[in-house]
């Protein structure tokens, strides 16, 4: 908890939260109006519409994390920072106005652009926090970073369900809130001390996908960098898979409301910041066994939730309250929970592997390579849910597979560097 008080990390964290939250409840804000509003938008199918918001806020970590990487070696992080939280002002302000006025196409650009904010941003956390702090704090801080991004996520999409249940008394609220978080991660973002540049000559590239090619390769002279930026991605096509499954698996085999649904992402979304925190108070080689422990851990409770489910229970028979007493509810929900759990452990060591084993001119660019693998891996695993689904697999099959493929990655990543279990 120290850490949260200390210049070098708190105000870091507060920025962060406060833009993770605002993304998650502008976004889920508008999914609803979409979901609940359909004919308000005469001519364009709502399932088009969520589906376009999904897309429109992953293209840019695809498009430009590269060059949010270059941008973060080249000039200082805390400045940087706070011209993208000035920007998030103006952003939520046109945001907040066309949310009020129903304006379809505004909101798209606006989420297209809130993308752009987290993909410019990303990297410049990763990176500073090395710079900041010495290399024992790197866990704990990287454990409270994730804890603060799931949490933020979190919040912000249950209060955006929340509020927008209430009409157009709850519009108001969501576009005043989003406004004021915007300033307040503003106001946070002038406490980050300085964090000047060891590269201020870095020229920028106008051809990302030549750059993440070339910082892979030289990620690849030091194979504990690329198998934890390759193992970093596959968390994200992991989590991605199990969070786009369950209300289609909630309605048609567990037999949940719309209100289970929301419990699981609740469970696991809580259970993913929880382990990252937990993970973070792990150090030095102990907490590198974290990476084969929890990854072990995510293959065991997604192979045993393939069959939690027991019997199919058809549409709306289990609401939260018959679903959290039955067997398979609480069967279900531990699974979900540690799944999260494990997730979370998984992670916190492979992101602080990449900070300290990168150049340090380079740190900020190894992460936005990064950032664009786990959009490449996340889109990847919805096209082969997609495929496997098409072909008659049902969830619970995918679910198993996707358990299987985890123990084959975790398996290939000891095997390509057998350094991560006793780097020190």
């Amino acid at each position: 908890m120290s850490l949260l008080w200390q210049r070098r990390f708190g105000p870091l964290f507060a920025t962060q939260f406060c833009g993770a939250f605002n993304d998650n409840l502008y976004k889920n804000a508008f999914i609803l109006m979409v979901a609940f509003e359909a004919r308000s938008f005469a001519g364009i199918a709502p399932e088009l519409l969520v589906n376009a918001i999904a897309a429109l806020f992953i293209l840019p970590f695809l498009l430009f994390s590269v060059t949010a990487g270059e941008c973060a070696d080249k000039w200082d992080k805390a400045r940087l920072i706070r011209l993208i939280k000035v920007l998030e002002i103006g952003l939520m302000g046109v945001g907040a106005l066309a949310l009020l006025t129903h304006q379809v196409g505004w909101i798209l650009l606006v989420i297209f652009l809130l993308g752009c904010h987290s993909t410019f941003f990303g990297p410049l956390k990763f990176a500073l926090l090395p710079q900041h702090l010495p290399v024992e704090a790197l866990m704990p801080a990287n454990g409270w970073i994730e804890m603060g991004t799931f949490a933020a996520i979190l919040l912000g999409t249950n209060l955006g369900g929340l509020l927008m249940a209430q009409g157009d008394a709850g519009r108001w609220w969501v576009a005043g809130l989003v406004v004021v978080m915007a300033l307040t991660g503003y106001g946070f973002s002038r406490l980050i001390p300085p964090a000047p540049s060891l590269m201020p000559q870095l020229r920028l590239s106008f051809n990302p996908l030549r750059e993440a090619w070339r910082h892979l390769a030289e990620a690849a002279r030091d194979r504990v960098v690329l198998v934890a930026m390759l193992g970093n991605s596959w968390f994200w096509f992991y989590g991605a898979t199990f969070l786009t499954q369950f209300p289609a698996y909630t309605r048609d085999t567990l037999g949940g409301t719309e209100a289970v649904v929301t419990l699981l992402w609740t469970v696991l979304t809580l259970a993913v910041g929880a382990g990252s925190l937990l993970g973070g108070l792990v150090r030095g080689r102990l907490g590198l066994g974290l990476i084969p422990l929890g990854g072990a851990g995510m293959t065991l409770f997604a192979m045993d939730l393939a069959t939690a489910h027991g019997a199919i229970a058809g549409p709306g028979t289990y609401d939260v309250q018959a679903f959290m007493a039955s067997f398979r509810g609480l069967h279900v929900m531990a699974d979900t929970a540690l799944m999260g759990l494990c997730a979370g452990a998984y992670i916190v060591p492979l992101y602080v592997l990449i900070q300290t084993r990168s150049q340090e001119a380079q740190r900020a660019r190894m992460m936005g390579t990064t950032n664009m693998l786990n959009a490449l891996f996340m889109v990847g695993a919805s096209l082969l849910a997609m495929l496997l689904l098409a072909r008659g697999q049902t969830i619970p099959e995918l679910f198993l597979w996707t358990g299987v493929l985890n123990a084959v990655v975790l398996g290939g990543m000891l095997l390509l560097s057998p350094k991560l279990l006793h780097h020190g």
